[in-house]
Formats: structure tokens, sequence, C-alpha cells
């Protein structure tokens, strides 16, 4: 498979869900088509839960993506939380297989290892980390965007790795450990995330749907 890859990268919730969609191709760094994050009102989860679903085959519509990217289960502080964001995966898995999507799913640890180099990264590393290797300006909005990204990008590192020579994916493996390294090092002396991270924004599901 040598065609580019379009990949939608899910970060679940009920009050802020984030998506991320890049497209990837062997020997190419993948490259960013749009991210945001869906800010979902209501007292009821159901109704909010009802929106996201709307929210997320809009985005599927727009884009086309092939690929639905998120994380596995996961053990979170409370019961309360973990049923809650499960509950919201459901959704997004719900419209993968409702569009036909390829879903994959990956740990928490491995996406950040991927990324950052460190599965055990903060949001703040992986956020700046996508800033650098995904060539973004600046971000205000959420991390649940940068996280959407970080999955399609996790994906697309798989894809890069599987589908190149052993000789040309050693030298890819080689510039994204430099890309980290640099990032770290520039990133150390002054906090994690540069002054020049701008987002494409964060997006109000209802006001998007007036």
């Amino acid at each position: 498979m040598s065609e580019t890859v379009r990949i939608l990268g899910f970060d679940p919730g009920t009050r802020v869900a984030g998506f991320g969609v890049i497209d990837a191709s062997p020997g190419r760094v993948p490259t960013i088509v749009d991210c945001g994050a869906f800010r979902l009102g209501g007292a009821r989860i159901a109704d909010r839960l009802c929106d996201l679903h709307s929210a997320l085959r809009r985005v599927v519509a727009a884009h086309r993506p092939q690929v639905l990217a998120v994380e596995t289960v996961f053990h979170g502080k409370s019961f309360e939380s973990v049923l809650k964001v499960g509950e919201a995966r459901g959704i997004g898995l719900l419209v993968a297989a409702d569009s036909g999507l390829e879903i994959a799913e990956f740990p928490p640890a491995q996406v950040k290892k991927t990324v950052t180099g460190n599965g055990r990264a903060t949001k703040a590393q992986v956020r700046a980390m996508m800033v650098r290797l995904l060539r973004l300006e600046r971000a205000t909005g959420p991390s649940d965007e940068t996280d959407a990204l970080a999955l399609a990008f996790c994906y697309a590192q798989r894809l890069w790795r599987r589908q190149l020579p052993e000789r040309e994916e050693s030298r890819a493996t080689r510039m994204l450990r430099a890309l980290r390294e640099a990032e770290r090092k520039r990133a150390a002396p002054r906090g994690l995330v540069p002054r020049s991270f701008r987002s494409r924004g964060s997006r109000d599901f209802r006001e998007s749907s007036e």
C-alpha cells in the first residue's frame, strides 16, 4: 500500500472530546488536515453523547478518513470517570464501524512512547512534540486536540515502518529520535510548550450546528 492514508484520531470525553485528522504515506512526514475539540453542553449525558455522535459523523463526512485511532480502555482515577470515557469511546467506535473505517486501538503508554520516546510522558510533553513533529503553529485549545493528533500519529508511524525497507526504516527512526531529542533540549529551559503554538481552534458543538 503506497497511497496516502487519512487517519482520524479521537480522544473521547463527555464534556470535551478531541479529534485530529492527518494524512500519512510511507517515507513522508505526516501532514495535518484538521484538528479541534467539541465542547458538549447539556445536563444529561445522553444528550451529550448524542451531540458527540452527530459531531463525529460530520467530521467523517467532511474529511473521509480511512482509519479511526483511539486509545484502549484504561484504568482511571475513579470508576465513574472510566465509565464516562468508555461511553464516549463507544460513540467513536460506533461511528467508525457505521462508516466502514478500520479501527486501530493503542494503549496510552504506547502512544506516549511513540510520540515522545517516554511511555510516562505528560500531556504537556505530548503536546509539545505534536507541535514539533506535525509542524503546527500555535494552539490555545485543550490538550484533547493534541492527544487526538498523537493517536493518529501513532498509527502513521506504524504504517510508515511497515511499508519502508529496513534501511529506510532505520533512517526514519533516527530522524524521529533526533526530533524528540532536539525538542527536549529546546523546551527544557523555558517550559514544554512553545509560545508560537496556536491551534486551529476548539469547536463548540452547539454553535457549529446552528
